[in-house]
């Protein structure tokens, strides 16, 4: 190849957006869309090329999927699945975990993975609360199983719609609905088995944490309470009334109508309506919640003490807040902003008690902490309160709590338009894309969803992403980057020999996505896999489905995939259980790829 200066700076563009992607300094749509003016700006594609990846078929068809998968969500059919894994699990661990799976890989090859880990999520915990069967035994092979379920057909992830597309941009022939399906289905087939047999032996066991307040370690923490007008330490000092030997507690504030006594002394007064900032032990907080002389109301002066009285006026005062565990989840609009920013308790009515990051309760100013994806608050709200919290999508509960009554009447209605959807295509009656979006207008039409739910549904960060990483797979193809790149790929890996070379690039594939997301390792890859299979004289698609493959399965860290993330909190792992487990399934998925892909598509 003649290093032409085209050629030059689409190396240092693709060298850029892994290291923009890499380093999570920006967000990844941002990133995008860096990478897409910066190739119209140096003129390596043309402006009608540059922003052709958002009319790409793959993009309209993620777009849809989330939406239709909303329509699953939104009429209650994951909550029925949710009871049916209660019945069949019973109290076995082994039966809990096939279930789960049974559910879990098949329904992700149908919509996207990400939501249906979100919704089991709930279930699994209630049922491990309940049983004593430990979280951590349970959620990474969910996780890893939900992956493999995703690559079944072409519309389980955005990677094999996104792969799809670039290959019709490429000029390749189009890759159909199941075409994916049979090599897909063996593939996952021996991760399965692994994940039940041998991956059960290096699945960790963490302890399952049954006390809810005990597994925040609220050590030393600050909260707010407020001194009921029937209250026997009312019109004592704080010596005669004991607080701190009764209580648990020391005083470190009052707020008496609106003014502050700042550091009080035994000998100060404690009257009724008076609003104290204490700092003491979780367990002597949860007394307090049960004690009718004193009422929790926050975690710390930050907070308007003026929202119990709006509750009492509006006639709740009967009713009693408990305590519940929300999740912030994956794309959450409240992730990198701080309570004290939300307004959180005028957002969503409830006091946060105490977050939980990895397993480890964070014990900064409660206002002041940024929140992130995973992370899990302890909150303490009315019933009506929390699922409004749910609702909104801002967190989602954890455990047992009865969920706001979905469209159920419209359950079957949206099993029918999916069934219909996947159907179409797979007898070659309409084109995946065209019968995504009929089947999108119909959930509207149906009142399945409804358009403005459906643009909530929508992920939006996915869709930038892919539409504005596309031109760097046509200008990697245009320039000869990616001929490049794979000539000297070809060049160390020809001494393994055809199949040899083939392990390798899925294996590398595999990494990649560890380090990128699986949608950006696919576009960088998809143009080396075809000048690699042109370099060696074979056909293009073996290489193709094994980028689309790989690179939708990361099992080696937490953060390789939102699935992965999602569950590190709740599951109590650490950064080198994902490894443990995920190593050897990586190996086994590569070494049966290798053969398997090119039986179904031969070189």
């Amino acid at each position: 190849n003649a290093m032409t200066p085209q050629l030059l700076l689409t190396l240092a563009v693709t060298a850029g957006a892994l290291l923009l992607l890499i380093s999570n300094r920006v967000r990844v749509d941002v990133a995008g869309l860096v990478v897409m003016t910066t190739l119209i700006l140096l003129g390596l594609v043309t402006p009608a090329e540059g922003i052709s990846g958002f009319a790409n078929e793959a993009i309209v068809t993620v777009a849809c999927m989330f939406v239709l998968s909303a329509g699953l969500i939104r009429t209650g059919t994951i909550d029925v699945l949710g009871r049916w894994i209660e019945r069949l699990a019973a109290k076995s661990e082994t039966r809990l975990l096939v279930v789960t799976l049974a559910i879990a890989v098949p329904l992700s090859a149908i919509i996207n993975n990400t939501p249906v880990v979100t919704m089991l999520i709930p279930v699994i915990l209630g049922i491990t609360r309940r049983t004593g069967i430990s979280p951590s035994r349970i959620f990474m092979p969910i996780s890893f199983g939900s992956q493999m379920g995703g690559t079944l057909t072409l519309i389980g992830t955005s990677t094999n719609l996104l792969v799809a597309g670039l290959v019709l941009e490429l000029g390749l022939p189009r890759i159909e609905l199941f075409d994916i399906t049979r090599p897909a289905l063996i593939v996952t087939g021996f991760g399965l088995v692994y994940l039940l047999t041998a991956g059960r032996f290096l699945t960790p066991r963490r302890p399952a944490e049954t006390d809810l307040l005990e597994s925040y370690e609220l050590r030393d923490y600050l909260t707010v309470l407020r001194v009921a007008a029937e209250s026997s330490f009312a019109g004592k000092t704080l010596k005669e009334s004991r607080f701190g030997d009764r209580v648990g507690l020391q005083v470190l504030e009052i707020d008496r109508k609106g003014s502050r006594i700042a550091i009080p002394g035994p000998n100060t007064t404690i009257e009724a309506g008076d609003v104290l900032l204490v700092e003491g032990k979780s367990s002597e907080i949860a007394k307090i919640a049960e004690d009718e002389q004193l009422e929790l109301i926050g975690a710390g002066p930050e907070y308007d003490f003026g929202l119990l009285e709006k509750k009492k006026e509006n006639g709740n005062d009967k009713q009693k807040p408990i305590l519940a565990e929300v999740i912030v989840p994956p794309r959450s609009p409240i992730t990198g902003r701080t309570l004290r920013q939300l307004n959180f308790r005028v957002r969503h009515g409830g006091v946060v008690l105490g977050i939980q990051r990895h397993q480890i309760a964070l014990h900064e100013r409660l206002g002041s902490i940024r929140l992130s994806a995973g992370d899990i608050l302890l909150v303490q709200a009315l019933k009506e309160d929390l699922q409004r919290m749910h609702a909104s999508g801002d967190l989602a509960l954890l455990g047992a709590l009865d969920l706001p009554a979905r469209r159920k009447k419209k359950m079957w209605l949206a099993v029918s338009i999916m069934s219909i959807v996947v159907i179409l295509p797979a007898f070659g009656v309409l084109p995946i894309m065209i019968s995504a979006l009929a089947g999108i207008v119909a959930m509207f039409l149906t009142g399945c969803v409804k358009p403005e739910e459906a643009y909530e549904d929508i992920d939006w960060m996915v869709l930038i992403l892919l539409g504005s990483m596309i031109p760097l797979g046509l200008a990697m193809q245009k320039s000869g980057a990616a001929e490049l790149i794979a000539n000297n790929l070809m060049s160390l890996a020809t001494p393994l020999g055809l199949y040899g070379t083939f392990a390798v690039f899925y294996l590398l594939t595999s990494l990649l996505t560890e380090m990128l997301s699986n949608n950006a390792a696919a576009v960088v890859l998809t143009p080396i896999a075809i000048s690699s299979a042109l370099a060696l004289g074979v056909s293009p698609m073996p290489f193709v489905i094994a980028v689309m493959m790989a690179a939708s399965n990361s099992f080696l860290t937490p953060i390789g995939y939102q699935t992965n993330t999602f569950i590190y909190g709740p599951g109590g792992y650490r950064f080198s259980d994902f490894f443990r487990l995920g190593a050897p399934l990586t190996l086994i998925l590569t070494a049966v790829a290798t053969f398997v892909i090119p039986y179904f598509f031969p070189f």
